[in-house]
């Protein structure tokens, strides 16, 4: 969704459903459900998946889950992946769908949930974002995972400097920090594997001692994963 491409994390992604075939379901509320994003999706994802849409704002088609059994529904798929874009606008809505609910659900079923920037830092206590349009601020999250999360580090000097901030003055608490061509796998709300594809790409933790921020490694193994 970010490259333009088929890239090698999205490879990485189907293969961890564990399905030659598996059922994905994209949902780009961060977007608005814009329409070029789920084309690029259904581009790239259409010759190795049963690709589907959970889209609210947009009329119903043969690829769109029903609104009015979301939970059900979304607990049938191997993956959802949820896009970029804004973060809060996203939670406000899915508040409204019972899509929260429907997600937690999900991830306690065992499906497999990912997704990129907003649709990283969503499942987390706390997010770090651009949401208000005025600069960076933390929001609560879905609380999935424990902490805080941003994207993006070492890739945006302005989010990576008011995150440092934020860390240090107690606004955010411990929170990941995974750059661009980064990603990071949790199990069982801890986190297994970093995936790096580009030079780069990498996730760290800042935490604070009150006076300073500092970086920590993650307990988890560095994959690298291949262009193809």
């Amino acid at each position: 969704m970010m490259e333009g491409r088929f890239s090698p994390i999205d490879r990485e992604f189907l293969r961890l459903t564990g399905k030659p075939w598996p059922k994905v379901c994209i949902i780009p509320t961060p977007t608005g459900d814009a329409e070029e994003v789920l084309e690029r999706f259904y581009s790239a994802y259409d010759s190795s998946c049963d690709a589907r849409q959970l889209t609210p704002f947009r009329k119903m088609t043969d690829r769109s889950i029903p609104l009015r059994d979301i939970a059900d529904e979304l607990c049938r798929f191997d993956a959802l992946f949820v896009t970029g874009g804004n973060t809060k606008s996203a939670l406000g809505v899915w508040h409204e769908w019972g899509i929260d609910q429907a997600l937690l659900n999900a991830y306690q079923s065992g499906v497999l949930i990912a997704g990129m920037s907003a649709g990283a830092i969503c499942w987390f206590e706390q997010a770090f974002t651009d949401s208000y349009g005025d600069g960076y601020a933390p929001i609560r999250g879905l609380g999935l995972l424990a902490g805080g999360c941003s994207a993006h580090h070492k890739f945006d000097g302005a989010r990576t400097a008011a995150l440092i901030e934020s860390v240090r003055t107690g606004l955010m608490p411990r929170t990941l920090a995974i750059d661009d061509y980064g990603a990071v796998l949790f199990t069982d709300q801890v986190p297994k594997t970093i995936y790096s594809w580009q030079a780069g790409g990498s996730a760290r933790y800042l935490n604070t001692d009150g006076l300073s921020v500092f970086e920590s490694s993650l307990s988890a193994v560095t994959t690298i994963l291949e262009q193809v």
